[in-house]
């Protein structure tokens, strides 16, 4: 785990990573996403982006108002260098789970704005961080690194489904169609017999 702070020493990362951010974020989940095991619910920002395939990312630090990480969530390749640019200040990034072998700290010093702080994650794994001040108004984020982490399905994708597969038994279905179709023919037949007094297969005698 490689770490860098300070205004100087992670400009450069950061202004690459704006072009990368904006391809990632058109980049598919294939229909899941990670399990942050619901660390992140209720979180300000509450947004994710599939970063995977970007060697530097952006991490905004008070976005969303000044009290979110943005994007909340994020899924990256293992090796991706992750820029923290604060764009408010009186904020830190402190790591609260990370792999047991990952090392990676945080940093601790409250910041103003335009200070940057990076982090080349090399370890795979779910990385759970706030902002020490504002940890109880819901400044948290999260980081999947790497393809070996627990996924949820985002319930896209799928294409059309048979019957069966939407809990309707083929046997009622046509049973229902059956009595609408009777329905049906039972207001045509008495429609006629309304309008000409008898029956629409008798002659009318003329």
């Amino acid at each position: 785990m490689r770490q860098a702070g300070g205004a100087t020493a992670a400009l450069g990362a950061g202004a690459t990573a704006a072009s990368g951010t904006a391809t990632a974020q058109e980049g598919g989940g294939g229909g899941k996403k990670p399990d942050f095991g619901g660390y992140t619910e209720g979180a300000k920002g509450g947004t994710y982006q599939d970063a995977r395939g970007s060697s530097e990312v952006t991490v905004e630090v008070g976005g969303g108002g000044g009290l979110a990480f943005l994007p909340t969530e994020l899924w990256i390749d293992t090796g991706t260098t992750v820029t923290f640019e604060w764009v408010s200040g009186g904020h830190n990034v402190l790591f609260e789970e990370t792999p047991s072998d990952a090392g990676v700290s945080g940093h601790q010093s409250i910041e103003s704005e335009g200070f940057t702080f990076s982090i080349t994650f090399e370890t795979g794994g779910i990385y759970k961080y706030y902002c020490e001040p504002h940890k109880s108004l819901g400044m948290l984020g999260a980081i999947a690194v790497g393809s070996g982490v627990p996924t949820v399905s985002t319930g896209g994708g799928g294409g059309p489904k048979e019957l069966h597969e939407l809990g309707v038994a083929i046997q009622a279905h046509w049973v229902g169609a059956a009595t609408i179709l009777g329905i049906i023919m039972s207001v045509i037949f008495t429609f006629y017999l309304v309008k000409y007094g008898e029956s629409a297969h008798t002659g009318t005698g003329r």
